[in-house]
This record gives C-alpha cells, sequence and structure tokens, in this order.
C-alpha cells in the first residue's frame, strides 16, 4: 500500500491500493467505529469515506467519491468518479456505479446491478415542506440507464431495465421494461435477456486497470448463481 496520505481513523484489508488525498473514517460529530476497507481495495485520489462505513472486498473506488456514514458496501462493488452517497445505503454484491450517480440516504440496491451515469435518486417527496424520508429500494440484476431519475419510496423489483432518461415516479414489478417520462412499464422483452451478466459485471473495472481476472469470482456466491450456471451450460467451479 503506497503513497497514502489521509488515513485518519479506518482498518484496511490486505493487498489494497490507496491513492494519495484520500481520507478514510472522516470523524462526525457522534461517530462511532473507525471506516472498515475490505481487501484488495483500489481506492483513487479525492475520495473520501465517512466512519462507521464498512466496504467489501475487491472494491473499486474512482476519483472524488464521497461516502458518508452508515453505507455498508458489500464486495467487488464498482464505484466510478464523482459520485455521492449520502449515508446510511445498503449495496449488494458485484454492484457497478457508474460517474455522477446521487445516492440519498434509506437507498438500498441488491446485487449485481449497474446504475448508469448521471442517474439521480431522491428520498424526499416535499422537502423543506413536509418532513419525511422515503428511501428508494432498487433489486437485484437491474440496469438503469443513463440520466434516469427514481423518485422517493419507489420500489424497483429484479430484473428491471430501466431505459435512459426515464423518470420513475412508481413502483416497477420484476421482469419488466420502464420508459418515458413519467415512465411506463411492460414485460422486459426477450432481447434483454434473463439477467445481467456476472462475466460482465465482475470483470469489467475500469478502462486503466491492467490486473487481469483471476476468475475468483467464480468460486464464490452471488445472486442468480445456480440459474446462470444452468443456462449458460457451466460446471460449478470447485
Amino acid at each position: 500500500m503506497d503513497n497514502f496520505s489521509e488515513m485518519r481513523n479506518c482498518t484496511i484489508g490486505d493487498k489494497c491500493e490507496i491513492a494519495p488525498n484520500v481520507i478514510l473514517g472522516y470523524k462526525y460529530k457522534d461517530w462511532s467505529i473507525p471506516a472498515i476497507i475490505g481487501d484488495m481495495a483500489r481506492i483513487h485520489s479525492g475520495t473520501v469515506v465517512y466512519s462507521d462505513t464498512v466496504v467489501g472486498k475487491r472494491f473499486t473506488c474512482g476519483h472524488n467519491v464521497t461516502i458518508r456514514a452508515e453505507c455498508i458496501i458489500g464486495d467487488r462493488v464498482v464505484i466510478l468518479h464523482g459520485c455521492t452517497l449520502e449515508g446510511k445505503i445498503t449495496i449488494g454484491k458485484g454492484v457497478k456505479i457508474m460517474a455522477h450517480v446521487y445516492i440519498p440516504s434509506r437507498t438500498v440496491i441488491g446485487e449485481l446491478s449497474f446504475i448508469g451515469p448521471g442517474v439521480t435518486i431522491l428520498n424526499d417527496r416535499m422537502p423543506m415542506r413536509k418532513p419525511g424520508i422515503a428511501g428508494v429500494s432498487i433489486g437485484n440484476n437491474v440496469v438503469i440507464g443513463g440520466g434516469a431519475t427514481i423518485g422517493p419510496g419507489v420500489t424497483i423489483g429484479d430484473n428491471v431495465f430501466v431505459g435512459a432518461g426515464a423518470l420513475v415516479m412508481k413502483d416497477i414489478p420484476s421482469d419488466s421494461l420502464a420508459y418515458g417520462s413519467p415512465a411506463a412499464h411492460k414485460p422486459l422483452p426477450e432481447k434483454f435477456g434473463k439477467r445481467n451478466d456476472p462475466e460482465q459485471i465482475f470483470t469489467g473495472l475500469d478502462l486503466w486497470n491492467n490486473t487481469p481476472d483471476d476468475g475468483s469470482w467464480r468460486n464464490e456466491d452471488f445472486f442468480g448463481k445456480d440459474r446462470w450456471l444452468s443456462d449458460n451450460n457451466v460446471k460449478k467451479f470447485q
């Protein structure tokens, strides 16, 4: 671990790559525990991770990302540059979040989901008018296209594809295609596939990462693994 300049209050796993000008374990009023960063994390410059946040193994993080307190981030999550996570967020294994995404508190994201660039998620129906937070729930194997907006309190089921630029203000059932502003939805067309491809989820990091895939993800559990093995005639890995 070279060139680490701002470790304040954290526990860091083995074989991590932490760039200069990163703050891990930022102390805020009433913080409780140091930040925890799992093994083999790659965190680029300008990123701040607050105390009371736990990050899993093989985390990839771009430049200038803010991850506030009480986030729980699973293994093999990718968050690219300029994203803001406002705390009290749960993100499942293998989620990929592209650049300039805003995620407010009380958001829950399942496994193997993809959040496109410039997506905005909201959690307050009437800010500054009426109190109350309505968090968003996003299922497993979801794709949210670039520039989409997800309204407060919306639940998006498993294997949903949200088109680019959509304004989603109502719940979307599993296996649906949502599109338009405000978004309508219909059963997911066959051409969109049955689920996200774990080979793309787990091996695609970023253009500047020259580390070859070691295939270790194949020996791990992930959402829908048995079905993926069966559909692709893939033998179980030992």
